[in-house]
């Protein structure tokens, strides 16, 4: 009787998605991978893994969701999504039959850590993605360290996924994927214990260790074939190593050009050829090196926000935008009304963007995306300021 009760506890605390959604979904998912994308999965630690488990995965592409979801295969995990997808109206029904767990991205929510919690306890395996958002180029992003507290309220096994390959496959400033190789691989991070006894930032630093991912250099022999390989690609580059001049390239058929000369090729290695910088990871990271936050970022901006049906509105608002190395401020108008607000830098650690179009800031609670205008691919200059803000205060505290 008191196991029954027990059952029954679990299947009521937290429900898992559903076993006759979710099994052919993976058929076909495993099907067209497999066949379209190369994707390998190792599946050696599988066998040993424990239920209830905590999985952080590298946060690669787009589709690393369908990509942990292979490699737990049969295991039907509750993962845990940015709280914005709920707010497209398409998908928020089949997000509530898959009983994920939203939370808000870089911006407090004890809810989605409760929600966690039970998800736990009812014995089911929770997958998280511990960067906070997705990569736009072929390198993890920073771990966050509030996942370190986490494991330790959790109290539970900890396994890490990397979805190699995904990166290059799936880039998310490109227009179209690429066809190579994925392999995915899972192995354990933490046992029960080790999460219950070792301190927070012993957990933290293995984890920075742990998630350090360059995908260009793990599939440096493999090629990802592709109709153009720079589609997109002045996206996430905007400096040219050349002249030093911003927003001067044109990326496309393979060339990555600018006005004062410069007319470089990514091959499907990934390499670049007729530059002074020879990968994609490698311009980012000088760009990222060159930026001075000491002159602030201004600009106009479209805005996007959720409705009172908590539906994001795509024409929201507008206004004007300033960031800092103190503090990010708004001041405009949405849904027909004036607002200001500030948000200090040192309570945004970094921002989610879609590539060429938004990045995403909350205050009090709200999503706003903003878009700048008239050239969206600025995007990611305000998005590399913020992380370069948060990489020089650690840097100063530690």
């Amino acid at each position: 009787m008191a196991e029954k009760k027990k059952k029954r506890g679990k299947k009521q605390g937290f429900p898992k998605p559903p076993a006759l959604i979710y099994y052919p979904a993976i058929f076909f998912v495993w099907i067209w991978f497999r066949l379209r994308y190369g994707v390998k999965i190792d599946r050696s630690a599988v066998k040993k893994l424990k239920t209830p488990s905590l999985i952080l995965s590298n946060h690669l592409s787009d589709r690393d969701h369908y990509l942990t979801a292979l490699a737990l295969f049969p295991k039907r995990p509750t993962y845990v999504l940015s709280a914005h997808f709920m707010m497209k109206r398409p998908l928020r029904p089949l997000l509530k039959m898959m009983h994920v767990i939203t939370k808000r991205m870089f911006d407090a929510d004890a809810g989605a850590v409760l929600n966690m919690m039970r998800a736990i306890r009812a014995g089911n395996s929770v997958v998280l993605f511990p960067e906070g958002r997705l990569t736009w180029y072929a390198h993890s992003m920073r771990v966050t360290e509030g996942t370190a507290e986490l494991i330790r309220v959790l109290k539970t096994d900890v396994y890490r996924i990397v979805p190699e390959g995904a990166a290059l496959t799936f880039p998310k400033w490109a227009k179209k994927p690429r066809r190579g190789k994925i392999t995915v691989k899972i192995e354990p991070l933490f046992t029960a214990e080790e999460a219950k006894s070792l301190p927070k930032d012993v957990i933290y630093q293995r984890m920075s260790e742990v998630f350090e991912h360059d995908d260009e250099q793990a599939c440096r022999d493999i090629r990802f074939r592709s109709s153009d390989t720079t589609l997109g690609l002045d996206g996430i580059l905007y400096k040219c190593p050349a002249c030093g001049g911003e927003y001067t390239l044109e990326t496309s058929h393979g060339h990555i050009r600018c006005s004062c000369g410069l007319d470089a090729t990514l091959g499907e290695d990934y390499k670049i050829s007729s530059s002074p910088l020879d990968s994609v990871n490698r311009w980012y990271e000088w760009q990222y090196a060159q930026l001075d936050t000491s002159i602030p970022l201004e600009g106009e901006f479209a805005v996007r926000a959720p409705d009172s049906d908590g539906i994001i509105d795509r024409k929201a608002g507008f206004g004007r935008c300033r960031l800092d190395r103190d503090a990010f401020s708004f001041d405009g108008t949405v849904f027909g009304e004036p607002i200001s607000f500030t948000v200090p830098t040192a309570s945004v650690p970094a921002v989610p963007i879609t590539v060429s179009d938004r990045f995403d800031v909350y205050h009090n609670g709200t999503l706003y995306h903003f878009s700048p205008r008239p050239d969206p691919r600025i995007t990611v200059k305000w998005a590399m300021f913020f992380d370069k803000l948060t990489d020089e205060r650690n840097k100063t505290n530690a």
